[in-house]
Order: C-alpha cells, then sequence, then structure tokens
C-alpha cells in the first residue's frame, strides 16, 4: 500500500518530521507538482509581486522541496536559492529543473545568507514552530534591513490540532512575529471547509 506523506509530517496532532523519508518513499508531496499550487496560487503570486514591490534581486526559499516554487520565482526574474534539509528533495529538483539552483541545509542556518536580499518561508511553518523563535533571532542578528516574506496557510474551525498553542489565525502570527509588518493578504473561498491561505512581507528590524 502506498504510504501517506502526510504520516511523515504530522500525525495524530503530533510533529513527526521524517522528510529524508518521505522524500524517499513518496512522489509528490503535498501535490507540488501540480500548477494550482504554483501557477494559480493567490498567495505564491502575492509573495512574488511584493518582491517586486520591495526590489528585491535575490531570495533564499526555504523548504523548497521538489523546487516547482523555486522555479516559479526564478522566472519571475528573481535570483533564488531553494534550500532543504531533505538531501533526497533537492537531488529531484536539480533533476527536474537544472536552471535553478537549490542546496541542503537547515533553517537554523539562516544567518549564513546574509547576501540576499530576502529570505522566504511557503508553507513551512508549522514544521519548524519548536526552532522559530531561535530562527527570528539569528534573522535580527544577520539579517537586519532584509526583508521575510511569509506564506502559511490556516484551518477553519476546529479543524486544525497541531500548532494552536502558537497562533491559529494570521492575525496571531503577525502578533508572533517580532518583525515589522509591510503587507498581509488572505485569501478563501465561501466553502465552509476550505483554508485560508495568506501572504504576509516583514522588514526584518523590531517592530
Amino acid at each position: 500500500m502506498a504510504k501517506r506523506y502526510q504520516d511523515f509530517v504530522i500525525k495524530d496532532g503530533r510533529f513527526v518530521g521524517r522528510f529524508e523519508d518521505m522524500y524517499r518513499s513518496c512522489d509528490d508531496p503535498w501535490l507540488q507538482s501540480d500548477s494550482e499550487h504554483n501557477v494559480f496560487s493567490v498567495p505564491r503570486n502575492i509573495a512574488i509581486l511584493n518582491m517586486a514591490r520591495y526590489g528585491i534581486r535575490s531570495v533564499v526559499e526555504f523548504g523548497c522541496g521538489l523546487g516547482y516554487y523555486t522555479d516559479f520565482i526564478r522566472r519571475s526574474g528573481v535570483r533564488v536559492l531553494g534550500v532543504d534539509i531533505s538531501s533526497a528533495a533537492v537531488e529531484k529538483a536539480r533533476q527536474r529543473f537544472p536552471s535553478s539552483e537549490f542546496s541542503v541545509d537547515d533553517v537554523r542556518h539562516i544567518g549564513q545568507y546574509a547576501d540576499y536580499d530576502g529570505v522566504l518561508f511557503a508553507e513551512i511553518t508549522w514544521y519548524v514552530l519548536e526552532h522559530l523563535q531561535p530562527v527570528f533571532g539569528e534573522m535580527l542578528k544577520h539579517l537586519r534591513g532584509k526583508h521575510l516574506f511569509h506564506n502559511l496557510v490556516f484551518y477553519k474551525g476546529d479543524t486544525q490540532q497541531y500548532g494552536r498553542d502558537y497562533f491559529t489565525d494570521l492575525d496571531g502570527f503577525i502578533d508572533y512575529c517580532p518583525f515589522r509588518l509591510l503587507a498581509r493578504s488572505e485569501y478563501t473561498t465561501a466553502d465552509p471547509m476550505s483554508t485560508i491561505e495568506t501572504s504576509t512581507a516583514f522588514l526584518i528590524e523590531p517592530k
């Protein structure tokens, strides 16, 4: 029986985080190849528009996975480095998108990327919650004056259990984030079961 990629990430309300095993066992976790998640994704397009608005010429995408969004950003004219903790993901991304640049690394090493204009977290925040405050501290120390672009999905009602002690909606995340907010957006449909997709831009300096 095919393995569910979700079981490698969060299971029974608990974080698992076996991303290397997931990318070796599952062909297309989160349906990353589906154009709906990139070309037709409102928040992902908004993040790119915000990069243009704030004059971003280079950005590091943490949690790049199979590289589809990384390559989409590259084609918008921004120099982008896709970074993922999984070597299997990066290997597959390099095979799929040889014109894009990828590297294996951990978001906790974010301070090493001060040469870039900004950093991007695209739907990875739920998976780095226990490291988030130290990562923010590293950003204030090494990336002050740069930009953070942040995309995150929230769930309507009480369907989400994991991470609720950190924040449950976009306002909660903005309050949690120590940086100065520049732009925010939320997208959803009228379906009560659909998700709320968000995109924000921050200047990495204290509020």
